[in-house]
């Protein structure tokens, strides 16, 4: 394990792992499959590993948060067997006597996976770039999705969970917050109610103690909203806490102010 930077990264399922060491895989749905991948899995100890058909990779981010003790890593963070942060892609163009630098402006880079491309999201320099940012107090997030409705324009965070989501679950959220947190009402009609970018995918990077600090906050809402939102039918609006997490995590990056760094995303196909 690398002593400044672990990112683990969860997996469900075989797939290429890695090869360095600031890249710790773990297994998630231990509890649902017989499938052993041979690594860390987030169902010893103290574990939410049985809800994660519901909480998605949180149940990594649970069992990360109650075995910080372990990590010697300064700085720790979550990422997807299939996503991980990388350097933003550029190209040189030339003109006459001008050279112009153009960055790709995405959020999301859909790449085919290829050991070669393994190897650029696990090397020294994008290592170097996180650990950089980290180390003048920021926190390492996706690069911010800009939200839109289908066939219309753009849409704030609060519009667009209930847009793809179920409106109803919005407000039990909110609520949730406000008896927990109830400094904070104002603040989260703010923000959801005006802001149209997103950072996705409850991937970040962060000092231990502001991962310490979320979960101890985060944990206790989604908890809360176990007991009064009602599951869907379908497979894919179950992963609900996983869903409000992703907002959730806007929400406290904005209330405590704190300086982020945005990296694109790879997503392997």
């Amino acid at each position: 394990m690398n002593k400044d930077l672990t990112i683990y990264s969860v997996y469900h399922k075989e797939f290429a792992v890695p090869h360095c060491d600031y890249i710790q895989p773990i297994q998630v749905g231990k509890a649902f499959s017989k499938l052993e991948l041979g690594f860390i899995s987030d169902d010893v100890g103290e574990s939410i590993a049985v809800k994660n058909k519901t909480f998605s990779e949180l149940t990594a981010l649970f069992w990360i948060w109650k075995n910080i003790e372990k990590v010697d890593s300064e700085f720790v963070g979550l990422c997807h067997y299939r996503r991980y942060f990388t350097l933003p892609e550029v190209r040189i163009k030339k003109k006459l006597f001008n050279t112009k630098i153009i960055v790709d402006p995405r959020d999301v880079y859909y790449t085919p996976f290829s050991e070669e491309a393994l190897k650029i999201i696990s090397n020294e320099s994008l290592k170097d770039a996180l650990l950089n940012q980290l180390l003048s107090g920021k926190v390492i997030v996706p690069t911010a999705a800009h939200l839109a409705f289908e066939l219309s324009g753009e849409a704030s965070i609060k519009m667009h969970y209930i847009f793809y989501h179920i409106r109803e679950d919005w407000y039990l959220m909110k609520d949730a917050v406000v008896k927990l947190y109830p400094d904070m009402e104002k603040a989260f009609d703010e923000f959801f109610d005006t802001e149209k970018q997103m950072h996705c995918y409850n991937m970040f990077i962060a000092r231990k103690e502001v991962l310490i600090d979320y979960c101890n906050w985060l944990f206790p809402i989604l908890f809360k909203l176990e007991k009064t939102v009602k599951l869907s039918e379908y497979e894919y609006q179950r992963r609900i806490f996983g869903f409000f997490s992703e907002r959730l995590f806007n929400l406290y990056l904005f209330y405590n102010n704190l300086q982020k760094a945005e990296f694109p995303v790879v997503f392997f196909s």
